[in-house]
Order: C-alpha cells, then structure tokens, then sequence
C-alpha cells in the first residue's frame, strides 16, 4: 500500500507533464494575413464565409487534416481550406482550428479573404477558388 501512495503521485505528475508538453496544440501565430477588401456586415457573403470555416473547423479532423470546403448557396462563392500538424489528436485539431477561426473573424471582420498559419494548423478563406 505505501508503494502504490508513491506511485500515484509520480504518476499523476508524469501525465500532467506529458499534456502540458505533448497533448495541447501549439496556438502561437506564425503569420495573420487580411484581405484589404471588405464585404457588407450580414450581407450573403458574410454568411458564406460563416459556413466555409465552421465547416474546416468541424470537418478538418475528419478529412485526413487537409480539408477544402466551399459554400455557394447565396450565388457569392466562398471556398476554404484548413489543415493541421498530423502528430495532433483529433479533439487538438479541432482545438487549434477554433482558436484560428476566431482570430480571422475577429481579427480579420468583414474581409472577403484570409488566412492564419498557427504552429500546428492553419486556416484560410477567399472568395475565389484556391488550392495550397
């Protein structure tokens, strides 16, 4: 019993080391570029681009983590590509996807195009057909 009370603290220690160190995705932002062109708040558009990157962030781990998207529906296109580091989980892939659609949206509002590279995914939309 006085060894398992050893133990266990050890190995409490060691897996909150290893998901500190291993496990959480790498959200540092390597580079944030905006589209100088803006498109009306609410407008079709602004819709669009809502779809395309709620579609990366829900699709991207599923689709091998290399996933293109589009939304076409308003008859104004948006297409979207995302991708994340292969060593990350399903769960920190998404993880890293949420925090780099909430940086464009809010760090880029009302832009017809971006995109974010952070250190283990990346995130862009445009308002034309790409691939990367």
């Amino acid at each position: 019993m006085a060894v398992f009370g050893r133990i266990l603290p050890i190995g409490i220690w060691f897996c909150c080391i290893c998901i500190k160190v291993y496990c959480l995705p790498d959200n540092t932002v390597v580079y944030k570029i905006c589209n100088g062109i803006k498109f009306p708040y609410r407008s079709a558009y602004d819709y669009e681009v809502d779809r395309v990157v709620n579609d990366l962030v829900e699709e991207t781990s599923n689709n091998g983590y290399d996933y293109y998207t589009e939304s076409t529906d308003s008859g104004q296109g948006c297409y979207g590509h995302a991708a994340c580091a292969g060593h990350l989980s399903h769960f920190d892939c998404n993880l890293c996807l949420v925090n780099a659609r909430y940086d464009l949206i809010n760090g880029c509002p009302n832009n017809t195009g971006a995109q974010e590279e952070l250190k283990d995914c990346r995130m862009r939309y445009e308002n034309y057909p790409f691939v990367e």
